[in-house]
């Protein structure tokens, strides 16, 4: 499954029908890096801030990233995350 951090659809509020386009990379490897344990998380911290638009998952990462956005990240990125997976 692809996903794209570099241009992450982000809703620009909860009434809103308009998104915007950012560069989640860094921010969201933070997060893997910096919350979550084992060499899996730190292998997919890497693998996706060194990605370069769409780039393909495997199962088990795209459930890593779904896991770790659900506690850690603000509704409307995880709205933006189900948006891509849900493609």
């Amino acid at each position: 499954m692809k996903i794209d951090f570099k241009n992450f659809s982000i809703k620009k509020s909860v009434a809103s029908a308009e998104f915007i386009k950012c560069d989640v990379r860094e921010r969201f490897a933070d997060v893997l890096y910096m919350a979550v344990n084992g060499i899996r998380a730190h292998t997919l911290a890497m693998k996706i801030f060194k990605s370069d638009g769409p780039t393909d998952y495997t199962y088990e990462e795209v459930m890593m990233i779904k896991r770790t956005a659900e506690n850690f990240c603000t509704p409307a990125f995880i709205d933006g995350l189900r948006a891509q997976i849900s493609e």
